[in-house]
């Protein structure tokens, strides 16, 4: 797992320390930052971005509400817990959907369970955010002629390699690239398998595979274009469908 950045502020050199040493007796945390005051703590967070803050409310020059406000504005992902000597500014914090609010004196197992309710979201969110990118990413982009080309792989039925080029069969239409099959197999998903010299499969495409002579013939479901698998390659095919 990726560390969680850390940013701590408070105007107590003695709460900075427990801060810090919980901290560092936690390796999924990394500290970046300490800070005395509100606006020293933005400065820190426009700067190092950090995924966490820990701050006190009652802090010099801006108070901690008012900077993570600030903070959120430009950094809406970043996530606070409050440790202040003051419970009147608690409704305050969860309006700002703050991870926790301690109330001082805070102790160290109190604080630990805090930091494991962060690092939990965060977690949560990178993973969830890590699914989009996947999705986002499952497009097989191409060059041809005269533009760039975006196909949905779940569209795609087979590639076939003819002559220089390769063709990119969907059940709408047939696109040409001169991209090799090596180039293109590097962005296709495992739902792809490389089952002839010439032909791409989409696997979960496949409706029917029959024997001919020295290969086999793939059908695709209402579909009159037909792929082809290698003799080689057909025990392979089996195991994955």
């Amino acid at each position: 797992m990726t560390s969680i950045k850390v940013i701590v502020a408070d105007d107590h050199q003695e709460s900075i320390d427990i801060m810090k040493h919980l901290l560092t007796s936690l390796p999924e945390f990394q500290l970046i930052g300490q800070c005395a005051n509100g606006e020293q703590l933005v400065e820190e967070v426009i700067v190092k971005k950090p995924d966490l803050v820990l701050t006190a409310i009652k802090i010099a020059k801006k108070n901690g509400l008012e900077a993570m406000k600030e903070c959120l504005s430009f950094l809406p992902m970043i996530k606070v817990i409050f440790i202040t000597g003051f419970d009147e500014y608690a409704i305050d914090a969860f309006e700002m959907a703050a991870v926790d609010y301690l109330v001082k004196p805070v102790e160290e197992e109190r604080l630990a369970q805090a930091l494991e309710k962060a690092k939990n979201i965060i977690e949560f969110e990178r993973e969830k955010m890590g699914n989009s990118l996947k999705q986002q990413q499952k497009i097989l982009q191409l060059r041809d002629q005269t533009a760039t080309l975006f196909i949905p792989l779940d569209e795609i039925l087979f590639i076939e390699k003819v002559g220089k080029k390769c063709l990119v069969y969907t059940e709408k239409e047939i696109y040409d690239t001169s991209e090799t099959m090596a180039r293109i197999l590097t962005r296709l998903d495992d739902t792809f398998f490389h089952a002839h010299r010439s032909y791409i499969i989409n696997l979960e495409k496949i409706s029917q595979i029959t024997p001919q002579k020295e290969s086999f013939i793939v059908h695709f479901k209402d579909y009159d274009q037909l792929a082809k698998i290698s003799k080689l390659k057909i025990n392979e095919i089996r195991k994955l469908i």
